[in-house]
């Protein structure tokens, strides 16, 4: 019961973040940003980056054991692709922030 539970957290904050980052790009396409000021929409996504992070691996880890487990996996792989392309997102962004601290010295 408390492992549904976790689990059940751990997909709504997975989706929680997925769309603080969504949001934001979805304005900055339509509207267009033109500057630094307008790009602190994005500033939640990267306040709630570890326990974002933390929350979409164990929900990827989970679509992934119900897709080895054949359990609906119609809902479960497009869960699985969107887990995995954000955690390449964010592995992608500390790499650069790393990348660009080190250049910056």
């Amino acid at each position: 019961m408390i492992r549904k539970l976790a689990l059940a957290v751990s997909y709504v904050l997975a989706f929680a973040y997925i769309l603080s980052i969504l949001l934001p790009a979805f304005y900055c396409y339509s509207h267009g940003c033109k500057g630094p000021g307008e790009l602190d929409a994005f500033m939640p996504a990267f306040a709630f980056t570890p326990l974002g992070v933390i929350a979409t691996v164990f929900s990827l880890q989970d679509a992934v054991r119900h897709i080895r487990q054949r359990q609906a996996p119609s809902l479960f792989w497009p869960l699985a692709i969107i887990f995995s392309i954000v955690l390449l997102g964010v592995l992608v962004l500390v790499a650069i922030i790393i990348v660009l601290t080190a250049l910056h010295r």
